[in-house]
């Protein structure tokens, strides 16, 4: 980030000096003590299982500059003895959002800022639209799954002024939330990549979801423009609304930016879009095309060609946890780990059922969350679902998905092939003592269950002699 004055971090954030205010500039934003540096402002945030408020001294300590905090602290020997600046406020969240907010005004005449949201594929699309703008120009995009109230800020405030572009992934679990995120980060360009049931819990239903979704053009800039995909349409009615620019992608007929000819391989996609361009995405999954159209919608708007989107995609790598192909010892997994929702999982089993041959389809299913009051439901539908497809052995893990199997069980699947567990470490031995060389296997649950842990215990497979 570019150097900002505590004076005007005190302004901006309106906060309180507890101590004398250093004349020495900040120069990068933690939330974690463990990563401070020399010069670092430390914000000290309450979360489930920690609180920041703890490990000030750390950080201090660590050569911070200067701390915020929302509780009322006695100066400490360590803030005394390093003269470091102690900022009280009201909310250290909210200071953060202020002070993010800030920073990207600053920044407004130099930065283009495109965001992402969806129900699903905002992480593929966003690492789609950076990995293809980053062959000629120098940006910023979420680390991870930065993409909450405090997720945002830290991508914002880590761009570098040299930076002529950010790409900011936008998640949500409550109303209101994508709006606020938004306004923090002004977006020149807003993507909607999907809306369907996800996070329901907070949200209430799909047209909950929807509503929230487009609630993303709250922060959009005045010239600014919406992306957002033709396949809900409530949603494209909602934006068309607002009246804003909008550039629609998908597979349906008439979308501004369309592919045809969808030709699916494993472990890639291939097709054609609608001017004329052959594009070969390495990416598993149907599903990602309109991922990458979302993508190429995006960057046409700042001047990148079809042709260009598709040979800059020739060194692209998937984000891990999403549809990733691994060969191991003559298993093939493909590892959706990082979420799931209805969509997602239908998206997994598709990848699956796309393989033939002599080898086994295995899904390994964790349980979905935040689906609220619906989500045995959804459960029982995907385990029908599973039953109805020519999928050769369901292996479940957690309550929920216990549902989707005794679903499957009555829908007619084999009773030999449907097993459950109670945990992910138990799946794992039970998957490891039942694969033979050749299956090929899903693994796929929410980020609660930690499926990464059975594709760890699966890339120890050894075939039998």
């Amino acid at each position: 980030m570019k150097p900002l004055l505590l004076d005007e971090i005190k302004r901006v954030m309106r906060a309180e000096a507890r101590t004398e205010l250093g004349r020495e500039p900040v120069t990068g934003v933690r939330i974690d003590s463990r990563q401070v540096v020399k010069g670092d402002l430390f914000f000290a945030i309450r979360g489930e299982n920690f609180d920041g408020h703890d490990f000030v001294d750390q950080a201090v300590r660590a050569g911070g500059r200067a701390v915020v905090v929302d509780r009322n602290m006695p100066v400490s020997t360590a803030v005394k003895e390093t003269g470091t600046t102690v900022l009280k406020v009201d909310d250290s969240t909210e200071a953060l959002g202020k002070l993010a907010k800030f920073y990207r005004e600053s920044l407004a005449y130099s930065l283009t800022v495109i965001a992402v949201t969806g129900s699903n594929g905002k992480t593929t699309t966003r690492s789609l639209i950076y990995h293809v703008l980053s062959k000629k120009h120098k940006g910023h995009q979420s680390p991870r799954n930065f993409n909450n109230n405090i997720g945002v800020p830290l991508t914002l405030l880590g761009v570098e002024p040299t930076d002529s572009f950010a790409v900011v992934e936008i998640g949500t679990n409550t109303p209101g939330e994508v709006a606020y995120l938004s306004g923090i980060c002004e977006p020149d360009i807003a993507v909607i990549t999907h809306v369907g049931p996800a996070h329901l819990e907070g949200l209430g239903d799909i047209e909950g979801v929807s509503v929230e979704k487009v609630s993303i053009a709250a922060g959009l800039k005045e010239r600014g423009v919406l992306v957002c995909g033709m396949g809900h349409e409530a949603t494209l009615e909602r934006v068309r609304a607002l009246g804003r620019p909008l550039i629609t992608f998908g597979v349906e007929d008439g979308a501004d930016v369309g592919a045809t000819k969808v030709e699916q391989r494993h472990g890639s996609v291939k097709f054609l879009t609608n001017d004329r361009c052959e594009v070969t995405l390495p990416l598993a999954g149907v599903h990602n095309v309109n991922n990458a159209l979302a993508a190429l919608a995006a960057v046409r708007r700042l001047g990148v060609s079809s042709k260009e989107f598709a040979a800059a995609l020739t060194d692209y790598v998937p984000v891990a946890g999403r549809m990733v192909y691994h060969n191991f010892n003559g298993i093939t997994v493909i590892d959706d780990t990082y979420n799931a929702n209805p969509a997602s999982m239908e998206a997994a089993l598709a990848e699956l059922l796309s393989h033939g041959g002599a080898g086994r389809r295995i899904f390994i299913c964790g349980d979905m969350g935040e689906l609220g009051e619906k989500s045995e439901e959804y459960h029982c539908e995907f385990g029908k679902r599973v039953a109805r497809s020519s999928v050769d052995v369901f292996m479940t893990v957690g309550p929920l998905a216990a549902g989707a199997a005794n679903a499957a069980l009555e829908a007619g699947m084999g009773r030999g092939d449907v097993q459950r567990a109670v945990s992910s470490k138990r799946l794992a031995r039970l998957v490891k003592a039942s694969i033979r060389s050749g299956d090929v296997i899903v693994v796929k649950g929410s980020r609660a269950m930690a499926m990464e842990k059975v594709v760890e215990s699966l890339s120890r497979f050894k075939a039998a002699r």
